[in-house]
């Protein structure tokens, strides 16, 4: 009878102190930068020297998006906090690969104890360069990468591969963040889809403004005759200039 009674109080303490720490504030990193790197993957340091008491039920998070044109500098935009609400998941997404602008993100939603704790990017920072032979030698955009604006944009060879000059705008607001980048160069995407048009990174609001240009690009077909690569806007407007043709007698 003793032996049972024991394991009777254990239990309740077990329990009591299992509801203590659960009733406890989350403790998560929390901090934000907006720079532009020459090598992400090598000298970004994200560790955070903050730490916030968040109320019960929240989550820590951090999240990344880098954006990188050829040989600019890259974007980096990083925040770490805590959140209200969020499903408990990492993700990682690429919107555009190479060659050309390089587009990704990295979220990553916890609920331990300073779980928000990612100091490098290496593992999923790993941009390719283009060699020298890759290189068109007929196409060329303005490229660069900058928070705000661009001051310049140098004309540079497309990689092949590509298939339009990009110039857009990316805006981000919430976590803390509160920025724009602006991005020219050569894309792998059609239409103004760098950021595959999400509209939310981790707690990060996202909206994409553009202009684009496709190219018209000497070809030649399998019987060697030369033939122009039509753009976008032509295929759209294709069924708008035949549609009069169907009402003749």
């Amino acid at each position: 009878m003793e032996a049972f009674c024991m394991q009777y109080v254990q239990f309740f303490f077990v329990l009591g102190t299992s509801s203590w720490t659960l009733a406890q504030p989350l403790h998560c990193e929390v901090g934000r930068t907006l720079s532009l790197e020459e090598d992400p993957g090598k000298t970004f340091n994200w560790t955070s020297d903050k730490v916030e008491s968040c109320v019960s039920g929240t989550f820590c998070q951090e999240t990344l998006l880098l954006i990188k044109a050829a040989r600019t500098k890259t974007a980096v935009l990083a925040t770490k906090s805590c959140v209200p609400e969020g499903p408990e998941a990492m993700t990682f997404v690429q919107y555009t690969s190479p060659p050309g602008v390089i587009a990704i993100s990295y979220s990553n939603y916890c609920n331990n104890i300073l779980c928000n704790n990612r100091t490098s990017i290496s593992q999923f920072w790993r941009p390719l360069e283009t060699p020298v032979s890759s290189l068109s030698a007929t196409l060329r955009c303005p490229t660069c990468v900058a928070l705000g604006s661009c001051p310049s944009a140098p004309s540079q060879p497309c990689p092949n591969g590509t298939v339009q000059c990009y110039q857009g705008r990316i805006e981000l607001t919430g976590g803390g963040i509160d920025s724009s980048v602006e991005v020219k160069g050569c894309t792998t995407t059609t239409g103004c889809r760098l950021m595959a048009r999400i509209s939310t990174i981790g707690p990060m609001s996202v909206k994409e403004f553009c202009t684009y240009q496709p190219f018209l690009q000497p070809r030649k077909a399998e019987n060697k005759a030369p033939w122009l690569l039509a753009s976008l806007w032509m295929l759209e407007l294709l069924p708008l200039l035949l549609l009069p043709l169907t009402h003749l007698p």
